[in-house]
């Protein structure tokens, strides 16, 4: 990849996160992720059309930065204590609901009503799950702040792999934004090397695992990322449900070699299977 697309995809959210994380803690994080990701998407192909425009002519790709925008807004609000911690999950999986709606809308005037049914409607289901979930592992994350860290890093691992898979499926700038996202907690988490009080808190999952699921969704619907790949990569993060909480608290060095290799796995199963089989022909 052209050194110059990479920085401008993972430039602004590092940017971003480092200005506003850095001066105001980490309570900003979801507000410069949305940043970033949206400046990432103007500089890499043109500014977004603002959602009142996208009614008219609408755009997946354009509607699932929207989606991931959104999630962290919804963080962002109850990282600002605005938002009931309670309210959380139902505000949530209505945001997963629209966000995907919208991004598979333009597609889904061509589907049946059934395929509507599964795609939209179970899809919708599962990026709800997703963003709990995530939410849920990181309220479980270990207490000692080196591995509370490391799960952090886990996660960005999965996002800069969920790039990588996007890539494989053939759509370049999917996985740049997707990147963008994993850039912009890679530089979060960096900030603890200077703001010892920094950490990620069970909300962000939200926005976390919104981004994991809308981007793959977006990969299989939106381009060519098959749906093999794309099933192991979706069911990553729950496998993180597996691991006792108390191994978490009581043993964090072995909730961590345990949760790394269970996370992964799967993910770097789905890269092996999305590579593109060589052409016999040679051309």
């Amino acid at each position: 990849m052209d050194l110059d697309v990479l920085l401008r995809g993972a430039a602004p959210p590092i940017v971003a996160v480092l200005l506003l994380v850095s001066l105001a803690g980490s309570r900003m994080l979801p507000l410069a992720m949305a940043i970033g990701l949206y400046v990432a998407y103007g500089l890499l192909k043109e500014w977004p059309a603002l959602p009142h425009e996208l009614w008219r002519d609408p755009n997946g790709v354009t509607w699932l930065m929207w989606g991931v925008v959104a999630s962290a807004t919804l963080a962002f609000a109850q990282r600002l204590r605005l938002l009931p911690a309670r309210l959380v999950p139902s505000a949530a999986t209505a945001v997963a609901a629209m966000s995907l709606w919208l991004t598979l809308s333009k597609v889904a005037t061509r589907w049946s009503s059934v395929d509507v049914a599964l795609h939209v409607g179970g899809g919708s289901v599962l990026v709800a799950a997703t963003m709990l979930t995530v939410r849920q592992v990181i309220a479980r994350r270990p207490a000692v702040s080196a591995q509370a860290i490391a799960v952090g890093l886990l996660l960005v691992v999965v996002l800069s792999l969920d790039a990588a898979l996007l890539v494989l499926g053939k759509s370049a700038f999917l996985g740049q934004l997707c990147g963008a996202v994993a850039a912009a907690l890679g530089a979060a988490i960096g900030t603890a090397l200077w703001r010892r009080q920094f950490a990620l808190r069970a909300v962000d999952g939200i926005w976390i695992g919104g981004a994991h699921a809308l981007f793959l969704l977006a990969g299989v619907h939106l381009s060519y990322l098959p749906w093999w790949p794309a099933g192991l990569a979706l069911a990553a993060p729950f496998l993180l449900l597996l691991v006792p909480r108390r191994l978490g608290q009581e043993h964090p060095l072995v909730w961590l070699m345990i949760a790394a290799p269970l996370v992964l796995a799967p993910i770097f199963a789905a890269l092996w299977l999305a590579i593109p089989e060589p052409n016999p022909y040679g051309y």
